[in-house]
């Protein structure tokens, strides 16, 4: 058996940091999952409001504005970015941020 320095890494040591590793690995995994049923699950929700927002247009001939959308915290400041159309666009461009 080979004596260890002062700056050599113990058995235990690098066993210890192996079982750490798979620990984050195996949650960046359950937390990509959670992001992924998100992201379908916002996107359903998306589908489901354009589907109403069609319907509303269709019955009375003209379009129906949101309630809200006139309130000055939803508004756009000026001078910034426009805001994405779609959460699945938005997801994009935060993911992109995080990356």
């Amino acid at each position: 058996m080979r004596e260890h320095g002062p700056n050599m890494p113990r058995q235990d040591d690098i066993e210890s940091l192996r079982a750490e590793l798979q620990e984050w690995r195996r949650r960046a995994e359950v937390a990509e999952a959670i992001a992924a049923e998100r992201l379908a699950r916002a996107e359903s929700a998306e589908r489901a409001l354009r589907a109403a927002e069609i319907a509303l247009t269709k019955g009375g001939g003209a379009p129906v504005r949101p309630a809200g959308t006139d309130d000055p915290a939803v508004a756009q400041a000026p001078g910034a970015p426009p805001r994405p159309a779609t959460l699945r666009e938005r997801w994009r461009r935060y993911t992109e941020t995080i990356n």
